[in-house]
């Protein structure tokens, strides 16, 4: 039996979750929001509310790999900076077919791999309590790259 997962919604809640679960601490990535939106910022909304709500209001949100060393992944828009960073231009649609791809683990042959991701997807399902740093990296990773680049 073949499946497949379709993410119908993501809230504020969600976003914020996952990218301050995959950058607080994280060596190799970093995000940035458009600075010209139009959408409300509040005074004590965080850096992850601000990614969150460019999102959802259509906007692409910039996913800095510093670790790229000059290569990118996937298809999705992207710059190499200079110093050799990866620059991936992110938006909802993407999070959305990336965490589906995690979900279905179908992009991959690995059966471990598969396994964790699709708990890593889980976890961060079920309110991203759970997800730890490793889990939220690996999530994003599949969401810019479209793959596990570094495990």
């Amino acid at each position: 039996m073949k499946t497949r997962t379709i993410i119908e919604e993501l809230t504020q809640e969600d976003l914020v979750t996952l990218f301050s679960s995959a950058t607080e601490g994280s060596s190799w990535l970093d995000i940035t929001a458009p600075e010209r939106t139009g959408i409300e910022v509040n005074p004590d909304d965080c850096r992850e509310d601000v990614w969150a709500k460019s999102v959802l209001a259509g906007h692409k949100i910039k996913c800095f790999d510093y670790y790229a060393e000059g290569e990118t992944y996937g298809g999705l828009g992207r710059v190499i900076k200079k110093d050799g960073t990866g620059v991936y231009f992110v938006g909802l649609d993407e999070i959305k077919k990336g965490l589906a791809k995690c979900a279905d683990g179908s992009f991959t042959e690995d059966d471990g791999e598969r396994k964790w991701l699709a708990e890593c997807f889980e976890n961060f399902k079920n309110g991203g309590y759970d997800t730890d740093l490793s889990e939220a990296e690996a999530l994003m990773q599949v969401i810019m790259f479209g793959e596990l680049i570094y495990g």
